[in-house]
């Protein structure tokens, strides 16, 4: 059985069985899978405690790297109306514009945030961070001096705000259940849909088929080869609870700098 990216509804990432669309679809739009690998060589991790003192020694991501970074979105690395004052205009309006006090709340603190991660990395002013967006929390950052250029996810989870930085495309998923989701889905039912919408914002949502059994699969650091598409690398990140989460990077990940999580909460481990 193989599983589509859904193209019509890229924000839900949802799964279902690519037979059910198989008539309507043709074949030449859908990249299909050269070979999957089950397994992967996991990564290094190294866990930094998360402060409002960048950690020296971490730098732009090279080929291989991945940072990620969890907080609450209480959590900024100054006062609120200094962060407030390192947003863009397009930010500012955004914020403006989301629906309630919740939601943009939350936007802010990931901006500020991520801003203040670029300007450290690219030893900059936050508000000088020149943060290409597409409008769906998919980022991309120029480095002002050397034309470095790095890519940037943001997911949101529950209390959680989680953000990817990478030098290769990368995407992040986040599942929480709600009181709408279906009462019978199981733990490893999310873990799939946290894996399939990891790999849905990594494609950026190209037409590509994906074995469930491998998205089920006990191993907590995946491969796939997805064809013209190239190989992705796919791990689980604990969330705790009955959340779950999982990254896609766009090439195998040799070393990973974790920031707000539990140094004996292991990264890889499938949440049970």
């Amino acid at each position: 059985m193989s599983l589509e990216l859904d193209l019509a509804a890229p924000t839900s990432s949802r799964v279902r069985d690519s037979g059910d669309v198989r008539a309507a679809e043709p074949a030449a739009n859908i990249a299909r899978i050269a070979h999957a690998i089950v397994t992967a060589t996991p990564p290094v991790f190294s866990a930094h405690s998360l402060t409002r003192h960048y950690p020296r020694g971490v730098t732009v991501p090279r080929t291989g790297e991945l940072h990620l970074w969890r907080f609450r979105c209480e959590w900024l690395p100054v006062p609120v109306q200094e962060g407030d004052g390192w947003l863009s205009k397009t930010e500012r309006e955004r914020a403006r514009l989301h629906p309630n006090a919740a939601l943009r709340k939350r936007f802010v603190s990931a901006r500020v945030v991520v801003r203040w991660i670029v300007a450290n990395l690219f030893d900059c002013a936050p508000r000088d961070v020149d943060l290409q967006d597409d409008g769906n929390e998919k980022l991309r950052a120029r480095h002002p001096h050397d034309g470095r250029g790095i890519t940037i996810d943001i997911a949101y989870g529950g209390i959680w705000i989680v953000v990817g930085v990478a030098s290769a495309t990368l995407g992040l998923s986040v599942i929480v259940p709600s009181p709408g989701a279906s009462a019978d889905e199981t733990p490893e039912g999310a873990r799939r849909r946290a894996r399939y919408g990891s790999l849905c914002n990594a494609l950026r949502y190209a037409p590509v088929d994906i074995d469930v059994d491998l998205l089920l699969s006990d191993t907590a650091s995946c491969a796939f080869d997805l064809a013209e598409h190239g190989r992705c690398h796919v791990f689980d990140l604990p969330m705790g609870g009955k959340i779950r989460a999982a990254v896609a990077l766009a090439q195998p990940v040799t070393q990973v700098h974790t920031f707000g999580w539990p140094k004996s909460l292991a990264i890889g481990e499938v949440n049970t």
